[in-house]
């Protein structure tokens, strides 16, 4: 059958000429998404826009891409837009490009393309990021037909960003689990209020880290009642502060355990060895 481009690139057209406004829309909305999926709206920190998640593993994608220090922004549903190279590479690999019910090519997109600084050399990359769940390359789950489909379009995926000379990853539940996108959640609350305390975060952030490696034992509570007296903060101010530092990850949280208030905070690493 051959392929349809009229409604494809008309697609494409309009979505470059709002770009070109400076005017980022996902090429797939919430509402307009697959029907009996889970999507998900919420407003972006980093980006200052509301973001369009098609599933909980793309949220989570979503909440741990924007908390990394590195990430200067991200754009979700981001179209491959360069249609003619997708289609020599499904040509080239020898395997039909999506089409429609009505033979019209389907434009393909990247669950999130970042902006971001490779801090070795300061400078702003652009980098592609997929997820796909575990699930979906596991024959238990999915039928093996459905397993190499997937496998064909992220492969087609990679091709793409390679011709392009942007570095593109592919993340699963492995690396965006549950309990680190959770503790985010919770966490980025605290930007609502971030001009109220900001100011106070490198020195609270100093000091709590100190109190906590020299009680490991202690709960966050007592961790965060203790650092705002010597400083002379508010509790309020110090709660705002702790959940900051875990979202900007200032304070070396490990968040693929659950962060409870009444528990202690486990720690990834200590910020010195001790000499023998």
């Amino acid at each position: 059958m051959r392929i349809k481009l009229n409604k494809a690139t008309k697609t494409i057209e309009t979505w470059l000429n709002k770009l070109a406004k400076d005017q980022y829309e996902p090429l797939i909305k919430v509402w307009s998404g697959p029907k009996g999926t889970r999507r998900h709206f919420f407003s972006g920190i980093k980006s200052e826009r509301s973001h369009h998640f098609l599933s909980d593993g793309e949220k989570r994608l979503g909440l741990v891409r924007e908390a990394q220090p590195q990430t200067v922004s991200f754009y979700e549903q981001f179209p491959l837009y360069d249609l003619e190279l997708c289609i020599d590479l499904s040509v080239e690999m020898g395997i039909k490009y999506p089409v429609d019910e009505d033979g019209q090519a389907c434009v393909l997109s990247t669950d999130l393309f970042c902006t971001e600084v490779d801090f070795e050399t300061g400078e702003i990359i652009n980098v592609a990021r997929t997820y796909k769940p575990i699930a979906s390359f596991l024959t238990e789950t999915k039928h093996p037909i459905s397993i190499t489909r997937t496998l064909q379009k992220l492969e087609l995926e990679k091709r793409y960003y390679k011709e392009k000379k942007i570095p593109f990853h592919i993340e699963t539940d492995l690396n965006i689990s549950k309990n680190h996108a959770d503790n985010l959640v919770w966490a980025r609350k605290s930007a609502e209020y971030r001009n109220e305390f900001a100011h106070h975060a490198e020195k609270f952030t100093h000091e709590f880290i100190n109190v906590a490696f020299c009680r490991p034992d202690t709960h966050i509570n007592e961790l965060i009642t203790l650092t705002v007296r010597k400083l002379g903060l508010s509790y309020s101010d110090g709660f705002a502060l702790f959940q900051w530092g875990i979202w900007t990850q200032l304070i070396p949280a490990d968040l693929e355990r659950p962060i409870k208030i009444f528990e202690p905070l486990a720690l990834k690493e200590l910020p010195f060895k001790e000499v023998a």
